[in-house]
């Protein structure tokens, strides 16, 4: 389907936090910043393009299963959400050139993308706005809970990388598998330590698809900070009464260049 202009408005912006979320083969979801995602430079209105830049197992992913979702969240907080089909990946042309003079990649100290991603849309949300004043009242809710949190559970995500996640100030992205095997992805703005390896979320209006998840199920939520670094977590999501939501974590992943893709817990050695 047409992206809605105001959707393609949003892809359009630069330097604003973006995300897809693939599938993993054992079942879950993989789910990354891609800030080069943006809409095709050519009249294709049901097309986005991204690129392929320090990818590793979006990639692998992509190649095996071709199911995704992608989300943007501006400076305003505006959000908007779809799924689609990931069709190919072209090694030059102008999709390529389009992702190379983008604002991100034109003066990025690494290098330009070797080549350039596509997705056909297949469904778009509306688009929403979060609004400070709901975060920080989603916050201090989740805050509340956390004091009857237990803390029993094994420390496994290293305190710097919690703060990010729960900082009020990070844009976050939780992606879950759908029944009919596309990923969604739900932009989560307040995030709480909830004891050890926990962590706390609360659906809200602006991801108010999150009531309608078939939960427990594995999920994968992603942080990108002010400063353009990001890390993934993933464990299992389950209700922990009303609209709040408890993800137990099992992994921690690097998402930020140079080290993108690289495990945090388990480390390979630690692995079964």
């Amino acid at each position: 389907m047409d992206l809605p202009e105001r959707a393609r408005d949003i892809f359009s912006e630069g330097m604003i936090a973006k995300f897809l979320a693939t599938r993993d083969p054992d079942g879950g979801v993989n789910a990354v910043v891609v800030i080069t995602l943006q809409p095709s430079p050519d009249d294709r209105r049901d097309r986005l393009i991204f690129g392929e830049w320090l990818m590793w197992k979006s990639r692998r992913n992509l190649k095996e299963r071709r199911q995704v979702a992608a989300a943007a969240v501006n400076m305003k907080l505006e959000m908007v959400t779809l799924t689609g089909d990931f069709a190919g990946f072209q090694e030059n042309g102008p999709y390529v050139d389009a992702i190379n003079s983008s604002e991100f990649l034109k003066y990025n100290a690494y290098t330009g993308v070797r080549s350039a991603g596509m997705i056909d849309v297949r469904e778009v949300s509306e688009v929403a706005r979060a609004g400070y004043a709901r975060v920080a009242a989603d916050l201090a809710y989740l805050q509340a809970r956390r004091l009857f949190s237990g803390d029993d559970s094994e420390r496994i995500i290293p305190p710097a990388v919690k703060a990010k996640f729960i900082s009020p100030t990070s844009v976050k992205a939780l992606a879950l598998l759908g029944e009919d095997g596309y990923p969604r992805i739900f932009p989560t703005l307040a995030v709480a330590g909830g004891g050890g390896d926990s962590l706390l979320l609360r659906a809200s209006p602006y991801n108010r698809g999150l009531l309608d998840a078939d939960l427990p199920a594995r999920a994968a939520l992603c942080v990108l900070t002010m400063k353009a670094v990001s890390f993934q977590v993933k464990g299992e999501l389950r209700r922990a009464g009303g609209k709040l939501l408890r993800m137990k974590v099992d992994q921690v992943w690097n998402s930020s260049p140079p080290l993108a893709g690289d495990p945090i817990y388990p480390r390979p050695a630690e692995e079964g």
